[in-house]
């Protein structure tokens, strides 16, 4: 913590004797920009490349720091910057900034060569003047998403209610804000999970959608083409997906009363073969279809869920709060997993509970 606090106040000294309409000079340092966007968006990512070189020799210094100071309205890096040599004396580093909702002010940006903690040399650059654009940010099907690409690796669709769909989506975007998606149209989402390794981004993403939805429409600004991209996930549920969900409503579902029907059938049509037949072999068959019912009749158990409960939409730490108790509750228990358990309200809505009930 001393460490970062000399080189705060070093450089805070540095910064105080140099004219800011300046840049600070080094005889043996030179740094310039590269490559960088000519203008952005509201809360787009985007990356600035840097050259600089370095005419010290590698003895003369350990250690190479990048500082920031000056900026407004600009996410700044969340991690140390690195610099790469790629031949002598020349080394290039890349920064990823993210854009806020109004005009903003790149930092100007100072690189300082260490040598067992003291400073051996440093330099400093202004930033480069990038235009900066508010997009249609209330556009019905807009999801707030600028990237350069984005795919829809996977989809996962599974019945969660009577009345309700939960489709899960694997998306990849280069140079991206996936952690800002956000589609109107629909009140239950968010991130399960995201990966983010600039200039790629991978994230599980999960909507709850009405039970009739044929499709999910939403747009992103794709800053390659620059215009907004339409993109269109059909929604269909696979027969080994719905038998899953068989234990979500047992009153209601009409999967659990095929089956009930369907074993009544079977026992009806046993017990008759038994009374032309004889076979003791019937009777057993008989009595296994008589348990298989009994079993299917069995109500859930019930619990008390108390005041000031938090229900969620799933069972993870991430979870969307679907509602908070107001009263104490009578609701049935429908599954368990990990510390959750989901229940079944007396409006027939269905949520997950943490297990400390």
């Amino acid at each position: 913590m001393k460490y970062y606090f000399k080189i705060f106040l070093l450089f805070t000294i540095l910064f105080t004797q140099v004219a800011t309409a300046q840049e600070i000079q080094s005889k043996d340092m030179y740094i310039e920009y590269t490559s960088y966007p000519k203008r952005v968006f509201t809360g787009q990512k985007f990356e600035l490349k840097l050259k600089a070189t370095i005419l010290h020799t590698q003895d003369k210094f350990d250690k190479i720091i990048t500082t920031f100071n000056g900026s407004k309205n600009i996410e700044l890096p969340n991690q140390e910057t690195s610099w790469i040599q790629s031949k002598e004396f020349i080394y290039s580093s890349s920064i990823t900034f993210k854009s806020e909702d109004t005009q903003f002010l790149l930092p100007n940006l100072t690189l300082a060569l260490f040598k067992d903690n003291s400073i051996v040399d440093f330099i400093s650059i202004k930033p480069p003047k990038i235009k900066f654009e508010k997009i249609a940010v209330n556009e019905k099907l807009f999801s707030r998403v600028i990237a350069s690409k984005l795919d829809i690796v996977s989809t996962l669709t599974k019945q969660y209610n009577n009345n309700t769909l939960l489709a899960t989506l694997n998306i990849e975007a280069i140079s991206s804000n996936l952690e800002d998606m956000k589609l109107i149209s629909y009140k239950e989402q968010g991130i399960k999970s995201l990966t983010d390794t600039q200039p790629k981004q991978n994230m599980y993403y999960y909507i709850m959608v009405p039970i009739h939805t044929k499709e999910i429409l939403f747009t992103y600004y794709n800053t390659t083409i620059r215009d907004f991209e339409m993109i269109s996930i059909p929604i269909s549920l696979e027969e080994e997906l719905v038998s899953t969900q068989t234990d979500l409503n047992p009153y209601n579902s009409s999967i659990l009363i095929y089956k009930q029907t369907s074993i009544f059938v079977l026992l009806f049509l046993t017990l008759f073969i038994y009374i032309f037949k004889r076979d003791n072999i019937y009777l057993i068959f008989s009595t296994i279809w008589i348990i298989i019912i009994v079993y299917l009749f069995i109500p859930n158990k019930k619990i008390i869920v108390p005041v000031n409960k938090q229900v969620f939409i799933l069972p993870t730490k991430s979870s969307t709060i679907y509602k908070t108790t107001t009263k104490k509750e009578v609701v049935e228990v429908i599954n368990t997993k990990d510390n959750y358990i989901k229940v079944l309200f007396k409006n027939k809505n269905i949520g997950w509970i943490k297990h400390d009930t």
